[in-house]
Formats: C-alpha cells, sequence, structure tokens
C-alpha cells in the first residue's frame, strides 16, 4: 500500500475557497491561483550542514538507517523525562520540512483558542488518523502561518518558520530540538486538552487517512508502548519521513526521529530506514 502513494507532499495550489492538493500540507483560500510548482523554502535543508550536538550513540542511529537507506539525513533528539538526560542528539537544530508534524501546532492552536465539542472530535480524527482535509480546514481557519507564528512564541520555539507560500502547510520547517518542546509542551497542557491528543497519538492505526502504513519508526521499531505523529511527504528538494511521539511506561521517553531522502527513493526502503533507526535507538535508552 505504502508504494502507491508516491504523490505525498507535492504542494500545488488550486481553487478556492478550501482545496488540498494531492499530498501532505497544500491548502488554499481566495481566489483561485493558477498552478505552479512548489518553491524552494527560505533554508534548503539538504545543503545544511549537521547542525546541533551529538551524543555518543549517533552514529550506531545513523548508521543503521544509512545501511537500510543510502544517503539518509538523520536529526534526532530524545528526552528521558525521568533523568532529564538526552540519550540521543543528532542534528538537534538541523531544520527539515514538517510534513504532517505541524498538525500537532494545529491541534494545539486550535485546542487553546476555544473548540467546542465537535471541534475537539474533528481535532481528534485530524491526529489519529492524519487526516489532511482536517488539517486544511484549521490552517485556513486558524489565519495559516499565524498558527506557526503564536505558537512558535508560545512554546519557546527556535527553528520553527511558516512556509513561504501560505497554504503550504507541509513545508513549515521545524528542528528535532524544537519538536520535543512541543510534546514537553503537550504534556504540560490543560488534562482535557494533554488527554485528547495523547489519546489520539495513542490510537494511531496502521494505516493513515490517505491510506499510508504510519506504523514505520517508533511503533515497529522501538519495542515499547507508544503515542506517535508521523509525517511524510515530498516536494522538488527531497523526500521526508518522521516519526514523533512519546513512548514507554507514564511517556519516560519523547521520542522525535526526523529524516529526509534524495529524491526518487523508494518509500518502503526509506520507511524501513527509519525502522531500523529505532530498533538502534532502543539499545541506546536507559532501563528502568
Amino acid at each position: 500500500m505504502r508504494n502507491s502513494l508516491l504523490r505525498r507532499f507535492r504542494y500545488v495550489l488550486v481553487a478556492a475557497p478550501l482545496t488540498l492538493a494531492v499530498g501532505c500540507g497544500a491548502v488554499t483560500a481566495g481566489p483561485p491561483e493558477p498552478v505552479q510548482p512548489a518553491p524552494r523554502a527560505a533554508v534548503e535543508p539538504r545543503n545544511q550542514p549537521g547542525v546541533g550536538p551529538r551524543t555518543t550513540g549517533a552514529a550506531a542511529v545513523e548508521r543503521a538507517a544509512t545501511e537500510v537507506e543510502p544517503n539518509t539525513i538523520v536529526g534526532a533528539v530524545v528526552l528521558d523525562r525521568a533523568s532529564g538526560g538526552r540519550p540521543l542528539a543528532i542534528n538537534a537544530d538541523r531544520q527539515f520540512r514538517s510534513a504532517s508534524l505541524v498538525k500537532l501546532l494545529i491541534a494545539i492552536d486550535a485546542l487553546e483558542r476555544g473548540a467546542d465539542g465537535e471541534d475537539r472530535r474533528r481535532l481528534y480524527q485530524m491526529l489519529e488518523l492524519s487526516d489532511d482535509g482536517l488539517a486544511s480546514e484549521y490552517w485556513v481557519r486558524g489565519g495559516g502561518p499565524d498558527i506557526v507564528v503564536r505558537t512558535s512564541a508560545e512554546l519557546g520555539l527556535t527553528g520553527t518558520m511558516p512556509p513561504e507560500v501560505r497554504g503550504q502547510w507541509g513545508e513549515v520547517l521545524v528542528t528535532p530540538a524544537d519538536v520535543v518542546r512541543i510534546y514537553e509542551y503537550i504534556l504540560d497542557m490543560p488534562t482535557a486538552d494533554r488527554a485528547l491528543v495523547v489519546d489520539a497519538l495513542a490510537s494511531a492505526p496502521r494505516v493513515a487517512a490517505d491510506g499510508f502504513d504510519q506504523h514505520f519508526g517508533i511503533p515497529d521499531g522501538l519495542g515499547m508502548r507508544w503515542a506517535i505523529k508521523q509525517g511524510w511527504g515530498n516536494n522538488d528538494l527531497a523526500m521526508v519521513l518522521h516519526s514523533t511521539g512519546l513512548a514507554g511506561r507514564d511517556w519516560r521517553y519523547l521520542v522525535v526521529l526526523l529524516t529526509e531522502h534524495p529524491l526518487g527513493s523508494d518509500w518502503g526502503k526509506s520507511a524501513n530506514s527509519v525502522t531500523a533507526a529505532a530498533k538502534a535507538l532502543h539499545d541506546l535508552l536507559p532501563k528502568a
């Protein structure tokens, strides 16, 4: 099923009032716009050198990924909430295109601006199934890039940037360190909001709303209880697959694995590389 979905994340803006292009993150509102190719982001992550601290286990995790899919670029951070330590850090401040990870910010923003019962149900579905249509709806309702500006300021995110083109929510730039901060914030949200987000992530089925197998990485590789938000997609520069979330008893670990792959890579092989990295990570985690 995964290999039949090679069109992810090819952002093209089309008609109004709200249209989602094939892939993870292209929406627009207002008058119709001409079809146009996805622009290059202000930062081209593929050309960035490694950024941020590295832990001693970084080489093992990167090696596990690249042995499956050569030329994979890995960015990762793991926070151990029990000790406060970071057993893994790779390119912690490097920017990656978010794909569906931005749905976490969309949900946080919508909940904090006041979501009624129906909105809460739909936000749960957006997170659980990684539903692009609902993400597009709430992106437009929240002011698009304004969501990123508001949440970045509130959460203290330092490397997260809105997309260059207003409707292309999957082109938001994030860093591994910022995604960890997002999960820390979620765990500190009011009880009802925290439960909504975490329960949705813990209920993510193998098959997402668009038919993609979203159990790569943490679910199939880490070997412990999880609550996940995954991301997958491509544009004119690269392909990305991200596996992020909470893991372990009492959500001891906040796990962020962001990966970038050359255009033309096989989706299944690339997903397997993320799973291999998660398996290697398991051996690095302190045992209770």
